[in-house]
């Protein structure tokens, strides 16, 4: 199988973190002197993928201060990141790439299984069980885990839905110039379309499976509030094995 790599949607503004996220682009806050990209990077050197793209946008800088000396690590500017959204994003870091991608919100800490699923060279997302963490995404899919829907409010069908996105996702090598061409006509439409809806749409005509691990812990990163939660709850079990970096502060 060509060599996978991993795209990495690193470009937001990171509103909602307030202050911090004036200052620290998400992807780059760090938990015991570990920036959550970086535990990525190494999560995913652990399984295998050491290609890796960040997509930057919002504070470039700090990514490029972080990984300019990190083997296997590109670094891609989406200009635009200040009107655009993450599907222009992920468009930036998809191009050139002929081989399976394997794609990663920044902003996410997650227990390294969650990638298990994503490493087979096709297409899919992986789903986990109920977070409570107050900014879900609910994911319907058919009986066979084949991708419907997606949306913020768990009401948004009359069925029940399957599980919750995690930010950890994958296109097959096949796949990839017709999730481009589906992109380029919602980016047509609205340049702010998030890569969810790429995904769905995309899934409409083409094989795109949802693995569920109901007991993954996992948390996205979105507010102070988030933050400190999944500091407690998930950071122990994310960070398990990644190397300390002692004498640099904590995010907390």
């Amino acid at each position: 199988m060509t060599e996978c790599t991993a795209v990495i949607v690193a470009a937001g503004l990171g509103v909602r973190m307030g202050a911090r996220g004036r200052l620290t682009p998400k992807g780059m806050i760090a938990l015991d002197g570990m920036p959550l990209v970086r535990a990525s990077v190494l999560h995913l050197a652990d399984r295998g993928i050491s290609k890796v793209r960040i997509v930057t946008g919002h504070l470039a800088e700090a990514y490029r201060q972080e990984f300019s000396a990190t083997p296997g690590v590109e670094l891609v500017h989406n200009a635009d990141y200040h009107r655009s959204g993450s599907l222009w994003s992920l468009g930036c870091g998809l191009a050139g790439l002929s081989g399976p991608v394997v794609i990663l919100e920044s902003d996410i800490m997650y227990e390294p299984r969650a990638l298990d699923p994503m490493l087979r060279g096709t297409s899919g997302l992986v789903l986990s069980g109920p977070t409570s963490a107050g900014d879900e995404v609910y994911v319907w899919t058919k009986a066979d885990s084949q991708l419907i829907d997606m949306s913020k409010r768990a009401d948004h069908r009359d069925e029940a839905h399957r599980g919750e996105l995690v930010g950890i996702s994958a296109l097959a090598a096949t796949d990839l110039d017709a999730f481009r061409a589906t992109a380029q006509k919602l980016i047509g439409a609205d340049i702010k379309a998030d890569y969810e809806s790429g995904l769905v749409a995309h899934a409409a005509g083409h094989s795109y499976t949802c693995p569920l691990i109901d007991d993954l812990a996992w948390a996205e990163v979105d507010d102070e509030t988030m933050l400190a939660d999944a500091y407690m709850r998930v950071w122990p079990l994310a960070s398990a094995g990644l190397p300390r970096a002692p004498g640099r502060a904590q995010a907390i």
